[in-house]
This record gives C-alpha cells, structure tokens and sequence, in this order.
C-alpha cells in the first residue's frame, strides 16, 4: 500500500495538469460554442413586463 501512495504522490502534478487541459479543450471545443454564447448572453436578456418562470398568470 505504501508503494501505491508514494506513486501517487509523486505524479499529482502531472495528474492535475492534465486534468486543466482536459477542462480547458472541453470549454473551447467548438461543438459547446453556442451554449456557452447563450449563457454569456443571461445578464444582459431584457425581461422587463415578462413574469419570472415559475409564476403563472390567470
């Protein structure tokens, strides 16, 4: 067990960083492109006189 700890100490670093990247291409990988577009665009969505989702008008 203590073999399987040191390995794992020694390659933190690495493990981590390629991690980052994975996260980093996952965030720019073209396909996701518009869905982060759209909820860039959240804040400034003019909503004024529309009621908030969960209430319903009668």
């Amino acid at each position: 067990m203590n073999e399987f700890v040191a390995f794992f100490r020694s390659i933190w670093g690495l493990w981590l960083m390629g991690l980052f990247v994975v996260i980093i291409a996952w965030a720019f990988w073209p396909r996701n492109r518009k869905k982060f577009s759209d909820a860039a665009e959240i804040p400034l969505r003019d909503d004024e006189g529309q009621p908030p989702s969960g209430d319903k008008k009668s």
